[in-house]
């Protein structure tokens, strides 16, 4: 009995390991179906990859197509060979998503003519916050960080030069791991607004120095109202390293 008992037992499991690897093919062959894709199919695909690689300024991280079944087609229903023609109105250079106008010929007859939108992700070396800033820290290279973003999702005015951010002052609070822009940051300024600085008026040759209020902030390089604090007149001058302001006669 024992004897049977383990035969019985190993028929059992030899049908169930049978259902099983049914179960297996099936799937297997489903995987592959999905795979195989037909002509028509293919040559659409292999136009379109074409012709978007010749519109992009970059290489594209990942192009990615819709599914393409509109255009399955048996071949062997009409003689000729298969060829596409391809156009758009979407701006140029691609990324993001893009649409595209595509007419599937089988020799001179137009088979299907679809739009079709795939979306080309293209890599964005971008700055980041490295951790919470708020605002008037002055940024250290170690409070930034370079991030791969999808170019689509990156603004125009997005920092992409990290050294250029050192020394600069957080004009708001930002969070961690925050895109920057780069109306985040200013110059430190050298002179503040009611601070008394020296005001230098140069001709030449000659110089005049005299005293005078600032009527604004301002960094080195930057262009503010003063007021000469002898004649009550205001003038408008540079602000230099030191915090000079030089003025015009």
């Amino acid at each position: 009995m024992m004897i049977g008992g383990h035969a019985i037992l190993s028929k059992r499991w030899t049908t169930a390991a049978l259902g099983w690897l049914g179960v297996i093919a099936i799937v297997l062959l489903a995987a592959t179906a999905a795979r195989a894709e037909s002509p028509s199919i293919e040559r659409v695909r292999t136009d379109l990859e074409r012709f978007i690689a010749e519109r992009v300024d970059a290489e594209p991280s990942a192009i990615e197509l819709p599914e393409l079944r509109a255009f399955d087609f048996d071949v062997s229903r009409a003689p000729g060979e298969l060829r596409t023609e391809l156009s758009t109105r979407s701006a140029m250079p691609f990324h993001g998503r893009v649409a595209i106008t595509v007419a599937l010929f089988v020799g001179d007859q137009l088979v299907k003519r679809a739009v079709v939108s795939p979306y080309v992700r293209l890599s964005d070396r971008v700055v980041i916050t490295a951790r919470a800033l708020r605002k008037g820290d002055v940024i250290a290279q170690g409070d930034l960080a370079y991030s791969d973003r999808d170019r689509a999702e990156s603004p125009g005015d997005a920092v992409r030069d990290l050294e250029a951010m050192v020394g600069l002052r957080a004009k708001r609070a930002l969070a961690g791991d925050q895109l920057l822009r780069e109306g985040d940051f200013e110059p430190m300024p050298v002179v503040e607004r009611g601070d008394r600085v020296m005001l230098v008026l140069q001709s030449g040759a000659l110089m005049i120095q005299a005293t005078g209020q600032a009527k604004e902030r301002g960094a080195a390089g930057d262009w503010i109202r003063v007021v000469n604090l002898d004649s009550k007149r205001e003038l408008t001058g540079r602000v230099d390293r030191d915090g000079r302001v030089h003025v015009a006669f």
